[in-house]
């Protein structure tokens, strides 16, 4: 009896080695033959928003080649590895026969791959992304430069930034048609979403549109794709957010909570200028923004000026410290739900500090003013 546990263990051990280092049944493979190598393992791993997961592996010979056979791919993000600094990243499919070669040392920056028609469209992005950095790298350079070499004071270093921001938009107009354009053309590959994150929703919706129909009827079960379609439709409610505060447009209401736990409606403010004011307490940027709101609340104030403070805060102590610290004297409102705020949604508020300037009818005048900016529209508006 004890013999024949034995037995049945080892044929139990001998099955699973067995089915392990068996070939897959997709037909599935990859082929390398890399330059500078050593004996070494290679690994192929999935990745995945929980971390890559090595799915194959194979020891690199003395000619610098390597076999992987034994992994049905589905449809996804993968990299081959060397080390956790130096590895290719794929983009497979199962059934696809893949020939990479390139040189071990430098394997991300030198790899070729043959046989995956999303690997090949992924590092045609990438190359387009790589001088598209150069371009604009430049432009900051000659901005450095000119701080060092000019020594140039805030006001002029000020000036110099808007003079190169209109070619730096340019560019990034250029190269965002570009990858549009591109991803229209392959709209069911699966290397076209990691693409589009580099271009706006809401400049390129159609582009988000097409891609999310072409891969949804490509992959109609895949969890990537489904998460994919899911961002694509919060994206699209947040497009026809972004049109109803569009310059002109009524202010949207607003109702929320002040310290004092009483609601305070934006329109109960009509009649007055209004700076509805986008910041919190652990915004850096808010708070440093916050002695020159504080400027022109003082300076026009007696004028018909007002401002809301709409805070995305949510420790309720943490906010009542902050506008006590920074003495803030002008209305406050928070519901404490951080970015989950209405306010957020309804404002299609995407990062802060951020303002909405609104006439005494309620209209939508203009966006996104601090600093200089916020002073001299106000000027205009009041005089």
């Amino acid at each position: 009896m004890k013999k024949l546990v034995v037995i049945s263990l080892v044929l139990v051990l001998f099955n699973a080695c067995t089915n392990s280092n068996s070939k897959n049944s997709s037909g599935f493979e990859i082929n390398g033959s890399l330059s500078n190598s050593k004996s070494e393992t290679i690994y192929l791993e999935k990745l995945s928003q929980k971390g890559p997961t090595v799915v194959d592996s194979a020891i690199i010979n003395e000619k610098g080649e390597f076999e992987m056979n034994h992994y049905d791919p589905s449809v996804g993000f993968y990299r081959l590895r060397l080390t956790n600094s130096n590895f290719a990243m794929l983009v497979l499919d199962s059934a696809q026969k893949l020939v990479i070669s390139g040189d071990a040392r430098d394997l991300g920056n030198t790899f070729k791959a043959e046989g995956s028609p999303d690997t090949k469209l992924f590092l045609e992005f990438q190359e387009l992304a790589k001088n598209q950095k150069v371009r604009t790298d430049s432009l900051e350079s000659v901005f450095n430069n000119a701080l060092v070499i000019q020594k140039l004071d805030s006001l002029s270093a000020d000036s110099l930034s808007k003079v190169l921001q209109k070619p730096y938009e340019q560019m990034v107009a250029v190269y965002s048609d570009i990858v549009a354009k591109k991803i229209k053309e392959n709209a069911s590959s699966f290397a076209s979403i990691m693409a589009i994150q580099q271009i706006k929703p809401e400049i390129y919706l159609d582009v988000y549109q097409a891609l999310d129909k072409g891969l949804s009827q490509k992959y109609p079960t895949n969890e990537d794709i489904k998460a994919f379609h899911g961002m694509v439709q919060q994206t699209e409610m947040m497009v026809v957010r972004t049109q109803s505060i569009k310059i002109g447009a009524e202010a949207p209401e607003l109702i929320l909570p002040m310290p004092n736990d009483k609601e305070l409606p934006l329109s109960s403010l009509r009649g007055k200028i209004v700076l509805i004011d986008f910041w919190a307490s652990w915004c850096g940027p808010c708070r440093k923004e916050m002695p020159n709101v504080k400027r022109c609340y003082e300076k026009y104030k007696n004028k018909g000026f007002e401002i809301l403070g709409v805070s995305l805060d949510k420790d309720r102590a943490e906010w009542l410290e902050a506008i006590s610290k920074d003495g803030l004297t002008w209305p406050q409102v928070s519901d404490l739900k951080f970015w989950q705020s209405e306010a957020v949604q309804t404002y299609a508020v995407q990062s802060i500090p951020y303002t909405v300037l609104i006439d005494k009818a309620g209209k939508i005048i203009a966006t996104d003013l601090r600093g200089a900016e916020l002073d001299k529209k106000l000027a205009e508006v009041l005089k």
